[in-house]
């Protein structure tokens, strides 16, 4: 096949194959975006979905927690219904008045409202004044003969123990401070910090025991959600004190969770005081009507913070969000965040900075689809590409071999052609000069006869050849297997090369074990093969001018063997010498003449007697060609076979 002939039909393969390819992976990729921007509108609608559900959830749940606590009487000493709420605060225009603050806290007033009582306010203002020590604990008791509940009783033992630290009397004034230990914990001063924590600290100072101290602290931070900045510091001195005081491990670990009880309390007293802080620029947001919002408030402790109108009274409630969240998160379809986090849905004004993120398990409904219909046409678009690459890999090599053996025939042509030219060109040359007489001499008209024959019987080789290998590629070969002695084959065989053989000068070295058994073989083929080997010996064996013919027996068969000091043969090439046409690519086989068919007619016929050829070689060190027949096994008769 001519070389643009090849080409042609190459591009037009590649054209049948690629540009089929190349449309379905275009559709199948515009088909798999659309899918996907189809999923992506869904998962969006669907967020927002959630979003604004999450949206309608949360608002109901703050709004009635806010509805709760503004009608909470904190005046009675009742305190916030909701676990999650932190602060319940009012709102004075840009003002912010927290609970603990001394306009508002409804324990300190209280304390202020019992000390001004005219049947008790003079009575302990009596006392204030410095005096003896029997008069001063002669004024308390007339004090606490006046006070009216337990309230005015420890505050007023609260002065009295006061006095007598001040008066050097520690051991009374311990007594004193030990009874407050076990007042009532919602009993404070006029700024609301609880007479408790003051106890405590003198009795901390005084080397009291520690479990009656940290019990009697625990129970002031039980008893109230929120109290004065100064009362928190009084706590974080009671227990640096205690720490410092050499505790046992049990007292050590409930000094731990004390500390820990405490600096959560401060934490949300001080994050109201934050709060406060930053109303000014806050409360037009959270005072704007008729909408209601909540906004975000904090980091690590997140407040959602609104405002409600009541009679006349604006109050701010925070409530922290982790509680609120808990109930609208356990489903586990979403999670709220602030907006910090890049990933979530807004929740819209009413509550500005706070988002939604849909989860894995809310998106699936949308996305299961989507997932299972990507996945398959993925898969579908995979094996028809698979398919039509397996069968386009498998019309290529089919279409590399053909043109690799038009290749080969066109060679194979062209080799025939040399080498039967050759001998007709020496047989009309010699026969011309015998008939014109030109050549008198006996021995010279011997010779040219000699040559003619030699020729002759070599045209005939090549043709034999030729024919041999074309009936066994028809499968029309047939072998006429017959008991034959494998020595006199194997002479056979040198005794027709020997005239080529002396004419070029080769050294031909036998050697012939005797006493062989038969092998069941055809003679003519196997004498065709041994000839074969040797015509490629004398071929190949560049300024080399010895050849090895042996014959012998190993391992249960016969071995012919053949070997040359000539070119050899690359590794690589040496399991493809076998292969009709074939020759390899090398400068000095391209300058040696030949068909590319005589191992390949050697390999067809040593394995139609049941054998096996063997090469070894190695470039520039010669080539060593073994035949190895199986033995006649006795009582064996001549058959034929089609190979």
């Amino acid at each position: 096949m001519p070389r643009r002939a090849q080409r042609v039909q190459l591009i037009l393969f590649l054209g049948a194959v690629f540009v089929p390819c190349a449309l379905l992976v275009a559709l199948s990729v515009r088909i798999i975006a659309q899918d996907r921007e189809l999923q992506e509108r869904r998962r969006v609608d669907e967020h927002r979905r959630v979003a604004s559900d999450a949206a309608k959830a949360l608002a109901a749940a703050l709004e009635s927690i806010k509805a709760g606590e503004i009608r909470t009487e904190l005046d009675s000493g009742q305190y916030y219904r909701h676990p999650g709420t932190v602060l319940v605060a009012w709102a004075d225009h840009d003002r912010l008045i927290l609970p603990w603050d001394r306009e508002r806290d409804p324990v300190g007033r209280r304390t202020r409202e019992s000390v001004a009582d005219p049947a008790f306010g003079p009575a302990i203002r009596a006392c204030e004044q410095p005096r003896e020590p029997k008069l001063m604990d002669a004024c308390y008791q007339r004090a606490l003969q006046a006070a009216k509940d337990s309230l005015q009783e420890a505050y007023t033992r609260w002065l009295w123990a006061q006095a007598l630290g001040e008066g050097g009397r520690a051991a009374q004034a311990a007594k004193l401070y030990g009874d407050l230990l076990n007042t009532d914990p919602g009993i404070a001063d006029e700024d609301g910090i609880p007479l408790k924590l003051y106890a405590a600290q003198a009795l901390v100072s005084g080397g009291a025991g520690h479990r009656e101290i940290i019990d009697g602290v625990e129970s002031a931070l039980a008893a109230r959600p929120w109290m004065a900045t100064l009362a928190y510091m009084l706590v974080d001195d009671i227990i640096r004190r205690l720490a410092h005081g050499s505790p046992n491990d049990e007292d050590r670990r409930a000094i731990e969770e004390l500390r820990r009880k405490a600096e959560a309390q401060s934490g949300t007293a001080a994050q109201g005081e934050a709060l406060k802080d930053d109303f000014p620029r806050l409360g037009g947001l959270l005072m704007r009507r008729p909408r209601t919002t909540w906004i975000t408030y904090g980091t690590d402790d997140l407040w959602l913070v609104g405002a409600a109108h009541d009679a006349g009274d604006t109050a701010i409630v925070a409530v922290r969000g982790r509680e609120v969240f808990r109930n609208l998160e356990a489903s586990g379809t979403l999670r709220f965040t602030d907006s910090r986090d890049p990933q979530g849905e807004p929740l819209g004004e009413t509550f500005p900075g706070l988002k939604v993120v849909t989860t894995a398990a809310a998106s699936g409904s949308v996305e299961s689809g989507g997932d299972i219909q990507r996945p398959l046409l993925y898969l579908s678009l995979w094996l028809v590409m698979a398919a039509t690459m397996f069968v386009a890999y498998l019309v290529w090599r089919d279409l590399k071999r053909e043109m690799r053996l038009s290749e080969m025939r066109a060679q194979f042509v062209a080799s025939v052609t040399h080498e039967l030219k050759t001998p007709l060109t020496a047989i009309r040359m010699f026969a011309e000069t015998l008939q014109m007489g030109r050549c008198a001499d006996p021995d010279t008209q011997a010779e040219y006869l000699g040559t003619i024959v030699s020729e002759s019987e070599r045209l005939s080789r090549l043709v034999d050849g030729v024919l041999m290998f074309s009936k066994a590629e028809q499968g029309k070969r047939t072998y006429r297997l017959r008991p034959v002695a494998p020595a006199e084959v194997v002479r056979d065989a040198a005794r027709a090369l020997e005239y080529p053989l002396s004419q070029h000068g080769f050294r031909l070295h036998m050697q012939v074990e005797e006493g062989l058994p038969l092998v069941h073989a055809d003679r003519d083929a196997l004498e065709q093969a041994i000839l074969n080997l040797l015509s490629n010996a004398m071929k190949f064996s560049g300024d080399a001018r010895d050849i090895e013919l042996g014959l012998a027996r190993s391992n249960g068969e016969i071995v012919v063997r053949v070997a040359d000091r000539g070119i050899g043969i690359a590794p690589e090439e040496q399991s493809r010498i076998f292969d009709k046409f074939y020759r390899a690519p090398t400068r000095e086989n391209q300058l040696i003449p030949g068909t590319g068919l005589g191992l390949a007619l050697v390999a067809q016929i040593v394995k139609a007697h049941g054998g096996r050829v063997e090469v070894e070689s190695a470039p520039g060190r010669g080539s060593t060609f073994r035949l190895r027949l199986p033995v006649e096994p006795a009582g064996r008769g001549g058959q034929e076979g089609t190979e």
